[in-house]
């Protein structure tokens, strides 16, 4: 059995505004989502969808009463492999964003954090250029 990262899926209290700084941050792109009964935003990675956005006010009929949808997950962090960690630095600091910076031991690549909307942490990993 092979395991890839297919997509993560927030639920977001203000789902726009999610899906704008995820857009503007890590270059993704609004694309086409199927018909489902509820509202919300399929982010793009090229022609990959890589983030789901609803918004946390979303009913869903008989199964809110279920368990399963009874209580939300907390998400840590999700972390980017990006391949220009120069570009991925400009756009922090054109977003006027905090963060912080660790180095991955034995390792060239370097780990970026920074704080989206609703305290959700994002990683995203680089290897700088000299």
């Amino acid at each position: 059995m092979n395991i890839r990262f297919d997509h993560l899926s927030l639920s977001a209290k203000q789902p726009e505004v999610m899906r704008d700084f995820l857009v503007e941050l890590l270059d993704l792109h609004v694309g086409d989502r199927p018909g489902l009964n509820f509202n919300g935003y399929f982010l793009f990675a090229g022609d990959k969808d890589v983030i789901h956005i609803f918004g946390q006010s979303m009913s869903r009929g008989k199964e809110a009463a279920h368990a399963f949808y009874s209580e939300q997950n907390v998400v840590h962090h999700v972390c980017f492999f990006s391949d220009d960690y120069s570009e991925t630095m400009a756009r922090i600091d054109r977003m006027g964003l905090d963060y912080s910076i660790s180095s991955v031991p034995n390792s060239p690549v370097k780990q970026v954090f920074v704080r989206a909307p609703e305290n959700l942490i994002l990683e995203i990993k680089g290897i700088p250029t000299l």
